[in-house]
């Protein structure tokens, strides 16, 4: 394909670019930096594949790309799409899913197959299976009074529901473990009986189970024994409503490709190759489930980053996986380390960080598994993403005294006056925790500051999750009068341009339309007649009558989207009621209308995925789990703004978590509060998370203990407690989090801590962050070295 090789040579592919397009087969990693193009290489990749025949589309193969967020499909779409254009091909020929899609389909194959146990599935979201493990701790307590009342420290309902919400919290992790590694309940209590002793006796006597492992502090409970029955308890009501959790649904797609080889014959023929995004967030099972789809000597590709990996303390992925499957000899494995993002006075300071926790660090186990080394270089000459001139860039280091009163309202001013210096500039503020979000956007509000919230208040998701509800419950039954009613107060609310009149008051406009006794010659009468006739007589003044009349034209019109699918008619519907002027030149409110439209576009990447689970859906369920979401009593995950799609303005603040960062850019960052609390220096420091009075953190303890049981390795850091391995692991997973938010900064970059902050209306004392320190030498070195102009 002489086309698509002209195309690459206008492009100047990088010589690390250009050898991964060489790629035809089996296994390969790749290690690619921030910025360093992902996406654009693995477009590339699937469009190399597609053009010279390694994978004939006639016969129905594809090239199936992988991706851990729904975001992420439209946008790898996009691109193999344009490009299969732009050589002269038909976009067809590669498949995009996310892990979640691909074993649904796999397991819905199989309930099409006759597996009766599958027909009616129902896959649970995080929501849902946290009702079901708070349901099945409720039970285990109500068949355990003894043993519960002796965990307690007191009888006072503050202790029970604080132990209660303890439990469930342990659970969620300790069964999140379980099935990553597949161990069903049966499995783990049968081992249980075969040592009975391990399940009464304290986790205590861990140590003395374990040849190879040191100190423990641990819980005077069998708590293992206990986790193992609330486990079952929550398998069973998975059960009785024939549903699975998202971990049961990549494990039974495995079980299925393992027991049925002519499924996974099947699978390996449609799909000869399969190119992975984003491995280091891959969990255990995800990774089992894509070795059954390629094979034993499947073609893998595999992208990711292990220096990114900042979920492993809430998920059970870990960098070490990808790092294990960059490292086996079975494998190619490639970098790609040039990125154009950062200036190299910026990604130096990251490659600073990386090389001193390697090699310095005073905690020997952060040393050797915080990051894999790799640094980060500049773009080649003549490159198309030339890096950022050190000229115009800058790093900067700030130590208030006070949090609350000196370092947020004064970072908050720096990012005013850098927005106001630099319009054509986009900045963000990112903050370690969302509590430290809330009091920064206090802060942001006091000054005026046009900026976006990323932080996702719960009020304004519900407030737009409840417009939607109301427009689309009239869509879906147009008889409805109060839905008829509750879409113009939905509207009202919002300040639509389409119901703007000051002479008319709401209140009575809402009653006049839940008098409407024909709905239907309201909503499509022929004439002005007609309309009338849908009114009870002398109900609405002549005003009133032409407002209803303008109002009865303009939903006419959102019944035009109805025939639209389900996700495209929330987009649509988004852009109509979000998007609207209502005349007023005023930021806040833009900046609010802007917001309101990114929350929408969330909710209908819900829909989406409410759809994959449930098929069968129609508007009305819709509908309803919508207005589950306005009422709080379902909670949707949103991504990353990074992930969503969402593109910084210039002049505009951004204002994010650390974690919510990823995947973004701007030209400055500001990030904030990183101290010895944060980033802690050793295992000395205090951690967050669950904690007992002894110290011990019960979940690690409970999991090293499974892992003893069913492994006869509780997989620890040697000489350390299941409590210290946890807790090395949140100074891995911090530091890295920190190189994410270093990574985001193009041009200018600002680090801030403070001496003291206010807990409990309290003043307390926090300790330096060691790897602040590190920065500024390397800072002061970096200026030192600078010829004077």
């Amino acid at each position: 394909m002489g086309n698509l090789f002209g195309i690459l040579n206008l492009m100047r592919l990088r010589k690390t670019q250009e050898e991964i397009l060489q790629y035809t087969n089996g296994r390969m990693a790749i290690s690619a930096v921030p910025g360093s193009g992902k996406t654009f290489i693995l477009s590339l990749l699937a469009t190399k594949l597609l053009s010279q025949g390694f994978v004939n589309s006639d016969v129905g193969q594809q090239v199936l790309i992988v991706t851990y967020m729904n975001a992420s499909v439209e946008t790898f779409r996009a691109s193999i799409r344009k490009n299969l254009e732009e050589i002269g091909m038909q976009p067809a020929g590669f498949d995009v899913r996310t892990l979640h899609s691909l074993a649904l389909e796999i397991v819905q194959n199989a309930a099409g197959g006759g597996d009766g146990r599958l027909e009616n599935l129902l896959i649970t979201d995080e929501t849902e299976s946290g009702n079901f493990i708070a349901l099945s701790v409720s039970r285990w307590i109500d068949a355990n009074g003894e043993l519960w009342e002796s965990l307690l420290l007191d009888s006072s309902p503050q202790e029970r529901v604080r132990w209660q919400s303890v439990i469930e919290r342990i659970t969620r992790l300790f069964i999140r473990e379980a099935k990553n590694y597949r161990y069903t309940p049966e499995l783990i209590l049968d081992r249980l009986q075969q040592d009975s002793s391990k399940a009464s006796e304290p986790l205590r006597t861990l140590s003395q189970l374990a040849e190879d492992r040191g100190r423990y502090n641990a819980l005077e409970i069998p708590l293992l024994g206990i986790l193992s029955e609330i486990y079952a308890q929550y398998q069973s009501a998975l059960i009785r409503q024939s549903a699975m959790d998202f971990d049961d649904l990549i494990w039974h797609a495995s079980e299925i490709l393992q027991s049925d080889q002519e499924a996974a014959s099947a699978l390996r023929q449609r799909w000869p190759y399969v190119l992975e995004d984003e491995a280091q967030d891959s969990v255990p099972l995800q990774e089992h489930l894509l070795e059954l789809i390629t094979g034993e000597d499947g073609n893998w590709v595999r992208v990711g980053d292990p220096n990114q990996a900042i979920t492993s303390t809430f998920t059970a992925a870990h960098p070490k996986q990808f790092n294990k499957f960059l490292d086996r000899d079975d494998v190619k494995t490639l970098p790609l380390p040039h990125s154009g993002r950062n200036a190299p006075t910026i990604f130096g300071a990251a490659n600073n960080l990386v090389n001193w926790v390697c090699d310095d660090h005073p905690v020997p186990e952060v040393r050797a598994n915080a990051f894999r080394r790799q640094v980060i270089l500049p773009t080649p000459e003549e490159d198309g993403q030339p890096n950022p001139s050190d000229d115009e860039s800058s790093i900067k280091i700030s130590v208030f005294k006070q949090r609350e009163e000196e370092e947020l309202p004064q970072v908050a001013e720096m990012a005013i006056t850098y927005s106001n210096d630099h319009p054509d500039h986009t900045l963000a503020i990112l903050v370690p925790t969302n509590n430290l979000g809330y009091e920064m956007a206090r802060q942001l509000d006091e000054n005026g500051a046009d900026y976006d919230d990323q932080l996702r208040s719960d009020n304004q998701i519900k407030e737009i999750a409840a417009s939607l509800t109301a427009v689309l419950s009239l869509l879906a039954d147009p008889l409805d009068k109060k839905a008829l009613a509750g879409t113009y107060s939905a509207l009202h609310e919002l300040g639509h341009p389409a119901l703007a009149s000051d002479e008319l008051i709401p209140e009575r406009i809402h009653t006049i339309l839940l008098s409407v006794h024909k709905p239907e010659s309201f909503l499509f009468a022929a004439d002005d007649e007609e309309l009338g006739t849908s009114l009870p007589r002398s109900v609405a003044s002549d005003a009133e009558l032409r407002f209803l009349k303008r109002f009865s034209s303009y939903l006419r019109s959102l019944f035009e989207m109805r025939p639209l699918g389900f996700d495209d008619l929330i987009l649509a519907l988004s852009d109509e009621l979000y998007t609207a002027k209502n005349g007023e030149n005023d930021r806040r409110a833009d900046r609010k209308q802007e917001m309101d439209l990114a929350i929408a576009y969330q909710l209908s990447g819900a829909a989406r995925s409410w759809l994959d689970i449930h098929p069968e859906w129609r508007l009305p369920e819709i509908c309803a789990q919508l207005a589950n979401v306005a009422r709080g009593s379902h909670s949707i995950s949103f991504n990353s703004r990074g992930e969503s799609g969402y593109k910084p303005k210039p002049g505009c603040i951004t204002l994010a978590t650390q974690h919510g960062a990823k995947g973004m850019e701007w030209d400055a960052v500001f990030i904030v509060g990183i101290d010895g609390a944060w980033i802690p220096s050793d295992l000395d420091a205090p951690f967050f998370g669950i904690r007992m009075p002894s110290g011990s953190d019960p979940s690690a303890e409970a999991i090293a203990h499974l892992r003893l049981l069913m492994e006869g390795s509780a997989g620890l850091y040697a000489g350390r407690s299941a409590t210290e391995t946890a807790h090395i692991e949140v100074i891995c997973e911090r530091l890295r989090l920190f190189y994410v938010g270093i990574t985001r900064a193009r041009r200018y970059l600002h680090i801030s801590r403070s001496r003291t902050t206010r807990h409990f209306d309290r003043e307390v004392d926090t300790e330096p962050a060691t790897v602040l320190g590190v920065l500024y030498r390397y800072i002061r070195d970096k200026a030192t070295s600078r010829p004077v102009a």
